[in-house]
């Protein structure tokens, strides 16, 4: 069983208001009133002087520093990213991954189930990693053009990292169980303004969230009525009021409320929700919560995580 040992967030310091970038992000005043009356969108994380280095460095080196004897164990540094490249090439070591490769530490990227790459990643790890071992997940990446910035009439990205502590033993979270479902006829869409969708996509994201979501509870052999709540993407708050009333719950079982304040940050969402939850007391131990994020190209991915009594790294 995985256990997620230590889990630290980190935004950059400036914020933009919603209200305030929509010219620059082209948005007509129909979409401007939509993503932020109805899509829940208000304030943003987003630091165009920082690098991506430095916004996931934040993250995982006090992070590290802080869990320095658990650190000697670390075998494997993984960055979890939505886009194939996060940099213009430069190398063969990316700048993220490099200084631990320096260390002799085995390193690696994770893109191809994009924003839901930081969920699908824990079942790879569960089968690699051994009973001493700790790897290192960092995700996050920078909002850095407009392409990348706004899924047209879906949702609009902020900036913010994730440094996930993952090994075996005791630790504020279990990992009980993790799996990862495929839609594979809307594979190459890519969230690009203007982007014709191919031909169905919107009918058929519902109804795959919902249909991932109830085979990934059968296949964990529990019920919904067995979660205290779902932690999800940040996509928007329409799509989850429409996925919770398919699924028949009611949409405060959903955390929602860091859609106002974040924005969508790529993979990291599902993290997010999950220590606001805990440091809010929204959760505690006993509680059985479900992660769950949807990437670009239909991968939804789900872990169902057990919340313990151990707050040792609870930050």
């Amino acid at each position: 069983m995985l256990t997620l040992l230590d889990i630290q967030l980190h935004f950059p310091a400036r914020t933009e208001k919603l209200d305030d970038i929509a010219a620059s992000l082209l948005l007509s005043h129909d979409q401007h009133r939509m993503f932020g009356r109805f899509f829940g969108f208000d304030t943003f994380h987003c630091d165009p002087e920082q690098s991506l280095p430095d916004l996931l460095g934040v993250a995982a080196e006090g992070f590290l520093a802080r869990n320095d004897q658990i650190g000697t164990r670390l075998t494997h540094v993984i960055h979890c990213h939505t886009l194939p490249t996060t940099s213009i090439v430069d190398g063969l070591q990316s700048k993220v991954l490099g200084p631990f490769s320096a260390k002799g530490i085995e390193v690696f990227s994770a893109a191809m189930g994009h924003c839901a790459t930081g969920l699908s990643i824990l079942g790879l790890l569960d089968s690699i990693l051994a009973k001493d071992d700790v790897a290192l997940v960092i995700i996050g990446e920078k909002a850095f053009h407009l392409g990348i910035r706004v899924i047209e009439n879906a949702t609009i990205m902020g900036e913010g990292a994730c440094a996930i502590l993952v090994g075996r033993g005791n630790g504020p979270y279990h990992v009980l169980a993790s799996v990862t479902h495929h839609d594979g006829r809307f594979a190459i869409i890519k969230g690009e303004p203007h982007e014709p969708l191919q031909e169905g996509f919107a009918e058929a994201y519902v109804d795959f969230a919902c249909d991932s979501i109830l085979r990934s509870l059968a296949r964990f052999d529990v019920g919904l009525g067995d979660l205290r709540c779902v932690l999800p993407h940040n996509v928007n708050i329409p799509s989850w009021a429409q996925i919770a009333k398919r699924l028949g719950i009611g949409l405060d079982r959903i955390m929602l409320s860091t859609i106002s304040r974040y924005g969508h940050c790529f993979g990291a969402d599902p993290f997010i929700n999950l220590q606001h939850a805990r440091s809010h007391s929204l959760v505690g131990p006993s509680d059985l919560v479900l992660l769950f994020s949807i990437g670009l190209g239909m991968t939804a991915s789900a872990a169902l995580v057990s919340v313990n009594e151990d707050k040792t790294y609870i930050h």
